[in-house]
């Protein structure tokens, strides 16, 4: 049984597969939204997880996800604990 991220990497790895190798990053966005199984676009994780198989899979064809400079990475509550724990 594969997990939501492997079943979105596959569903992807086949889009490309369809995909000219000269495609620009345009096609390749609307080709992956047109093909979005509703799996992935009705519950918030599908759509969680597509997204980040989106960005990992764009990213390789020259995609740049924004990011804010200041914005500091999203820490777990464990990771959250740990970091206050050490600073002390």
């Amino acid at each position: 049984m594969k997990t939501w991220q492997q079943e979105a990497a596959s569903i992807i790895a086949e889009i490309h597969k369809t995909l000219p190798p000269d495609a620009d990053l345009k096609t390749r966005r609307r080709a992956l939204s047109a093909a979005k199984p509703p799996m992935f676009a009705c519950t918030s994780w599908g759509r969680k997880t597509w997204s980040k198989a989106a960005t990992k899979y764009l990213s390789k064809h020259g995609y740049q996800p924004r990011t804010s400079p200041t914005k500091k990475p999203h820490l777990s509550p464990l990771e959250r604990m740990n970091a206050r724990a050490g600073a002390a």
